[in-house]
């Protein structure tokens, strides 16, 4: 059922993917073309803002903190999980892997060295900020209007 706190929340962790992903991209190799980074991560924190933060939002789970950190680890956590899985697949058609196990296992090395390499203190922060905006804003939709 869609209600303003999903909508709100939907279009700000949409956003807030974008920035992120934006943000990422300097940091990348040069010359690695990247078409789908930016629209991934805006889905993904669209989705997230949806099906996460906007239900509790309505019912009033939680604090307002708390369901914005939780709101970006997981939006972090299933951008990262999108991303890794996709390079291990690339990796599995190169046939890198001696086996399926070790391919599952890589994923989780693949998102590990991810977040090494691309955590900043303005992505990080970007991110965090983003999150509290969310959470509030879907709080504030969901009293006013839900």
């Amino acid at each position: 059922m869609p209600t303003a706190a999903k909508l709100i929340s939907a279009i700000i962790l949409a956003v807030i993917g974008w920035l992120c992903a934006e943000m990422v991209k300097p940091l990348m190799e040069e010359g690695q073309e990247l078409p789908y980074l930016s629209p991934t991560c805006a889905a993904v924190g669209f989705f997230v803002g949806w099906m996460y933060l906007g239900p509790r939002a309505d019912k009033g789970q939680g604090s307002v903190g708390a369901n914005a950190g939780t709101t970006i680890l997981v939006q972090v956590i299933v951008t990262l999980f999108i991303f890794a899985f996709s390079e291990m697949i690339s990796n599995s058609l190169r046939k890198r892997y001696d086996g399926p196990i070790e391919a599952l296992q890589d994923i989780f090395v693949i998102g590990y060295e991810t977040v090494l390499e691309f955590t900043t203190a303005e992505i990080a922060a970007t991110a965090i900020l983003g999150g509290f905006i969310a959470s509030t804003s879907a709080f504030y939709a969901a009293r006013k209007w839900g």
